[in-house]
Formats: C-alpha cells, sequence, structure tokens
C-alpha cells in the first residue's frame, strides 16, 4: 500500500478545518432558518433562534474570509490526473460561485436585520445598526437573503454530487485530499495528480 502523499498534493490541515467547520455550521444555519420562520412572532423562542442564527451566520463569513486569506498564500494541489476540461472548469466555477454566495448570504442578512428595528448581536456583544428600521428595505434585503439562501443551497448540493461522484470513479483522490487524516493517497488504479512525483512520508 502506498504511503499517504503530503502538500501540494492535498490541501493542507488549516484549509481541511477550515472547509468542514463552514460545511457544518451552514448545515446548522439551514436547520436553523426552517424551523424558526414558522415560530410566532414577537415570541422569545423566535427572538433567541434568531439571535442564534445570526451569531452563526457572522461566524460563517468570519471563517469565510479567513479561508480566503488563506487560501490566497498556500498553493492549489496538484490537478488530478484524468478529470476532463469541462470537469475542471465545472468545479472552478462552483467552488467561485460557493465562496460569492457563503459572503452574499451572511452579509444581506446582516443588513436584513439592521433595518428591521430589532438589535443585532454576535454571540451576546451588540452589533452596531446601520439605519432607522425600515420595513421596505427590511423586506428588499430579506428578499435578496432568502433567493440567495436558495442558489447557496443549489450549489451546495452540485459541490456534494460532484465530490461523490469521484467515489464510483477513478478519481477517489479529489475526496480524500480534503479529507483529515492521512488521505489523499496515490490510488492503487494508477490515477494520481497531474504528471508531478508523487512525494511520500518519511518512514
Amino acid at each position: 500500500m502506498s504511503a499517504p502523499l503530503q502538500p501540494p498534493f492535498r490541501y493542507d490541515p488549516l484549509s481541511i478545518a477550515l472547509h468542514w467547520a463552514v460545511a457544518l455550521l451552514i448545515l446548522v444555519l439551514f436547520l436553523l432558518g426552517w424551523y424558526m420562520v414558522d415560530l410566532p412572532k414577537g415570541s422569545a423562542e423566535r427572538s433567541y433562534f434568531f439571535s442564534l442564527h445570526k451569531s452563526v451566520g457572522l461566524t460563517v463569513a468570519s471563517l469565510v474570509v479567513v479561508r480566503i486569506a488563506w487560501r490566497a498564500r498556500q498553493p492549489e494541489p496538484v490537478p488530478v490526473a484524468g478529470l476532463a476540461q469541462w470537469q475542471r472548469r465545472l468545479a472552478a466555477m462552483t467552488h467561485r460561485l460557493l465562496y460569492v454566495f457563503m459572503i452574499v448570504q451572511p452579509l444581506t442578512g446582516y443588513l436584513s436585520a439592521s433595518f428591521s428595528g430589532y438589535p443585532t448581536g454576535f454571540w451576546g456583544v451588540p452589533l452596531p445598526q446601520w439605519a432607522d428600521k425600515d420595513p421596505v428595505v427590511n423586506e428588499i434585503f430579506t428578499g435578496v437573503h432568502v433567493l440567495s439562501s436558495k442558489v447557496l443551497l443549489a450549489l451546495i448540493v452540485l459541490h456534494t454530487c460532484g465530490a461523490l461522484s469521484h467515489l464510483w470513479s477513478r478519481h477517489e483522490n479529489v475526496l480524500r485530499r480534503m479529507l483529515p487524516g492521512p488521505g489523499g493517497q496515490q490510488s492503487e488504479t494508477g490515477t494520481g495528480y497531474g504528471n508531478a512525483a508523487p512525494v511520500r512520508a518519511p518512514d
């Protein structure tokens, strides 16, 4: 069995940790969002879950900013050999759009809250309200927030299906290089990373 491959053949530990932390928190956001909208308006339970939703959303935005900054400093892993050109382009486009909507989502949510007349906090720390209560502007940002959530969900489904599809192909290392632990091994079927020689971990 081949020894685990080291960077740049797989993502670095911080990138992997950020990826899965953001993925988990986005799942929490969707679950909270679907649950809280049906709660009675003015109830303490609704206020609690809306506040929690805002805090988790702003946490996601902060982690995404860190991830973008970190990614700008880290080289991309070597491309997996054998992927069709359309697959590479689709993956690149999906990744870029995911980053865009992972920023648009919390930003529009925060702006919507700023015009709602309700205070916004970040894990108990009050945040500035950028404007007075304005139902019309609040409704506009709420609409954009809801619409962008649907686009983000569609992108997540596309991204997940694309990643899982490699389990049934000869490109399983595409998925393994983002998994925690000693993943990203050279496939026994011979599918490697580009034309680069693998760098093996020391014995």
